[in-house]
């Protein structure tokens, strides 16, 4: 089993004691994603961001309009500020960390079955710190995309282009552009000033 198959059994075992709860369908990817909400209409969709063809983010919008009444919680492994204020702004109902859902998710249900946001204990707390940061450094890390911020993460963690190139499965050179992308949408010069700013404004969760 992947990490999707595993967070899938485990977000099934979660609901299995609550009968209210009813599993209408699963998707492997972002085109399945699609294809169920708009066969099943489901009042409450689990998306993860990291998934196979099509991200999280980048379907949200669609979902919307194919099933308007659906609710979106986002259970993701990331904290990044792109990630959250994206989907926040997309106007999803639920955003929890992968490592909470035992604990949050059916919390999160009940709230967002009644018209109410939720967000995650680690989220809410990362949003808090993330506010006290300049209004244009926020901003400026929201325009991020996906795979930019993809990219970001692995730099601060100290890979290579070419480690990164490896990991995501690209080019060295398309990984060297993604960076000279960041740099200026951060207004920054250099990948040492990269990885400063990621770690002083939050860009990256614990």
């Amino acid at each position: 089993m992947d990490d999707h198959d595993i967070i899938r059994a485990g977000i099934k075992s979660v609901l299995k004691p609550h009968a209210e709860y009813e599993v209408c369908a699963e998707a492997e990817n972002g085109d399945q994603a699609l294809e169920c909400v708009e066969k099943f209409k489901p009042d409450i969709l689990l998306l993860d961001i990291s998934m196979p063809k099509i991200s999280g983010l980048d379907i949200i919008s669609r979902i919307k309009r194919v099933s308007p009444q659906t609710k979106i919680i986002i259970i993701s492994v990331y904290k990044l500020g792109a990630y959250v204020l994206k989907a926040l702004r997309q106007g999803v109902s639920g955003y929890l960390n992968k490592d909470n859902v035992a604990e949050e998710l059916i919390l999160a249900l009940r709230r967002v079955a009644t018209g109410k946001v939720y967000l995650g204990e680690a989220i809410s707390e990362y949003l808090a710190d993330l506010v006290k940061e300049p209004k244009d450094k926020i901003e400026a890390a929201a325009t991020l995309n996906e795979r930019e911020s993809d990219i970001l993460r692995l730099v601060v963690e100290g890979k290579t282009a070419k480690e990164i190139a490896e990991v995501l499965f690209i080019s060295r050179r398309t990984v060297e552009n993604y960076k000279n992308s960041i740099l200026k949408k951060l207004n920054l010069h250099k990948t040492s000033d990269l990885i400063k700013y990621s770690l002083e404004h939050k860009l990256l969760g614990a």
